[in-house]
């Protein structure tokens, strides 16, 4: 293979994988909804936590660049698990502008809660 012939592919295959990595990162991992359930054993564990469910969920990332929808109709999905604890770690918004906080206001409604607790934690995009 010449030298230009090298060049010219590699340039083309960076560019490729470039655009192939933006197209995944806004129309394949925003939808990505994965509910996962698993048993934890705990050692010590109090009896009346004995089989008892937790929720975690994380990076609702709410903002302009996203339908919201697609989050509240999660929510909807999530509660029919009906959790007893639930748990949000963080990045409730990527925010933008005031307009997050309207967003919120309309998202947050339809969030899971737990029957026996519901707690949660700021990340790194909630400023």
């Amino acid at each position: 293979m010449k030298r230009r012939k090298f060049i010219r592919n590699t340039i083309i295959g960076a560019a490729g994988i470039g655009v192939g990595t933006a197209l995944y990162s806004w129309q394949v991992e925003p939808f990505w909804l994965e509910l996962v359930k698993k048993k934890m054993p705990i050692q010590n564990l109090p009896d009346e936590l004995k089989g008892k469910t937790l929720m975690q969920i994380s990076d609702v990332h709410i903002g302009n660049r996203f339908d919201y929808q697609y989050i509240i109709d999660s929510f909807k999905k999530a509660q029919q698990l009906e959790p007893d604890f639930v748990v949000y770690t963080g990045d409730f918004v990527s925010y933008e502008d005031e307009r997050q906080f309207s967003q919120l206001a309309e998202v947050l409604p339809h969030a899971v809660k737990g029957k026996l607790g519901t707690v949660g934690i700021l990340g790194n995009h909630d400023y």
